[in-house]
């Protein structure tokens, strides 16, 4: 994805990228989770807004 974000021309500045990556594997954990035989997904939970800083933890 960061290779995806060099090419798209999305800033490269250490905090603009730290908070993508955060973003990213948020929504990775989540679809991983969501994805288990088990799995009991919320069907609308919220989606955290996010910007310079790291994405919160998702709390139900």
């Amino acid at each position: 994805m960061m290779d995806a974000a060099d090419e798209v021309g999305l800033p490269d500045d250490p905090e603009f990228r730290a908070a993508f990556a955060s973003y990213l594997e948020w929504g990775t954990r989540l679809a991983v989770g969501n994805s288990q035989p088990d799995a009991d997904p919320i069907r609308q939970a919220p989606v955290p807004r996010w910007g310079w800083g790291v994405a919160p933890p998702y709390r139900a």
